[in-house]
């Protein structure tokens, strides 16, 4: 599926793929920004999921006592199928409603785009349920681009709040972004 190549000789390497896979060399084919290789991994290895989420969010690994992908898909399936949701839909701690989005391409509506997912993962009462039971809904964007060209941050959260003096409206709900280009602009 990814196409890299190994320094084990070539009658060994399909013995050894899951053996040997860290020994392997060469480019990956595949950027970590493709929409189906960034949902494997995170689907593949709660770990990661973990840590990514906690990074984030800010959260200790101790506050995270689950994180699991509520829409998974079948691995080993065609990469270019567009059959499934590519977002990675996370319910964190058995209550918080995280969405975690890939985009490559800047088509010029992010902040609509993600205010839609956002308060779709906002609705999740059930009828008869009271509103003060609605569970948080966080969206996170990993933008391959500057969201706000004349703001440039690597890492930046969104909430509701009061213009004026800014009271945040509600924890509930809000909107994170991680620029991934930011990280060429960087001199190390």
């Amino acid at each position: 599926m990814f196409e890299c190549t190994s320094n084990l000789p070539t009658d060994s390497v399909n013995k050894n793929v899951a053996h040997d896979w860290h020994t392997a060399t060469g480019p990956l084919t595949i950027p970590m920004t493709n929409d189906y290789l960034f949902r494997a991994l995170l689907q593949r290895n709660t770990r990661i999921l973990k840590g990514l989420v906690c990074s984030l969010l800010h959260l200790s690994p101790q506050e995270v006592t689950s994180a699991v992908i509520n829409n998974p898909i079948v691995l080993g399936e065609a990469i270019g199928e567009k059959t499934f949701f590519l977002d990675v839909s996370v319910t964190l701690n058995n209550h918080i409603l995280v969405n975690l989005e890939m985009q490559v391409v800047n088509e010029f509506n992010r902040p609509e785009r993600s205010l839609s997912y956002l308060c779709r993962t906002f609705d999740n009462l059930n009828s008869g349920e009271r509103y003060t039971a609605v569970r948080p809904a966080i969206q996170i964007g990993f933008l391959d681009f500057t969201l706000f060209p004349e703001y440039p941050e690597f890492y930046s959260t969104y909430q509701f709040l009061n213009i004026k003096n800014h009271t945040v409206y509600s924890d509930k709900i809000r909107l994170c972004v991680l620029n991934l280009i930011f990280l060429s602009t960087l001199n190390f």
